[in-house]
């Protein structure tokens, strides 16, 4: 008797626990999901599209039970859209904010095809031919030997390199504006002899001595003189110095050392 009395208790236990989930479900169920694009190509709309239907797939879903890891794997589908957020707002709405990462660096593989970086050095996919998805090229990486292992991209300078990268897209507006080519010289057998130069569209080439030190604020010293920005305000290259020669940076102990000349 005792037995059939326990029994009775956990079967209806279990009874009850499948109501109220069922009833859970039936008020929590996902009716929207508002995906809030922020896309700046034609390709890049014509994916938001895309990926607004594969998203609305989870309307009727449970939003209690719901795996926000289920919705982010439908975002990495599409390899230049960065979830910047995902949140459920119940009782029954998904909402998520999705940006487009822009191209804007490439690389020679050895199969003359061309891998492209977004803005901050980050992996986003292997191209055919080094062409923007917003027109025109991407900036060229030369004398560097990259690979790509789990979609991250590693090799000799690369750190330095996404430092020089965060040092132009500080003051410059849009990097690819402006720069053309960026290349890596090895001087000699000594890695102090290595040095960095970009390639600017007037015709100026900047040029980083010693990249393995302060890369980043070495960049940022001769963008700033270039563009006449932060300790430079107002004291930009001249329209004449801007299609010819060479604005280097160079170690001096402590101290950096910018100098100017015509080759």
């Amino acid at each position: 008797m005792k037995k059939r009395v326990i029994i009775t208790t956990v079967v209806s236990f279990v009874l009850l626990v499948a109501v109220v989930l069922a009833g859970l479900n039936a008020i929590f169920t996902v009716t929207s999901v508002r995906a809030q694009f922020h896309a700046y190509s034609a390709e890049g709309d014509r994916e938001a599209r895309e990926l607004q239907e594969k998203l609305d797939a989870f309307i009727d879903s449970s939003i209690v039970f719901l795996e926000l890891d289920e919705v982010k794997a439908r975002v990495d589908e599409y390899p230049c859209f960065r979830l910047e957020s995902v949140k459920k707002h119940f009782p029954d709405k998904l909402e998520l904010r999705i940006t487009e990462r822009k191209e804007a660096f490439a690389y020679s593989a050895d199969d003359g095809t061309f891998e492209i970086l977004d803005e901050q050095g980050g992996y986003l996919y292997r191209k055919d031919a080094n062409v923007n998805r917003m027109g025109g090229e991407n900036i060229l990486l030369n004398g560097f030997e990259f690979s790509v292992e789990s979609g991250e991209v590693q090799g000799e300078y690369f750190t330095e390199l996404v430092g020089v990268f965060e040092s132009l897209r500080s003051v410059l507006a849009e990097v690819r504006t402006n720069v053309l080519s960026i290349a890596l010289v090895h001087g000699g057998n000594a890695a102090q002899n290595d040095y960095i130069r970009i390639f600017m569209r007037e015709g100026v080439v900047i040029q980083i001595n010693n990249p393995q030190e302060r890369a980043q604020e070495k960049a940022m010293k001769a963008i700033s003189r270039y563009a006449g920005k932060g300790e430079y305000e107002g004291k930009g290259l001249t329209d004449k110095q801007l299609v010819t020669g060479v604005l280097t940076v160079v170690d001096a102990l402590d101290e950096l050392i910018l100098d100017y000349h015509v080759n």
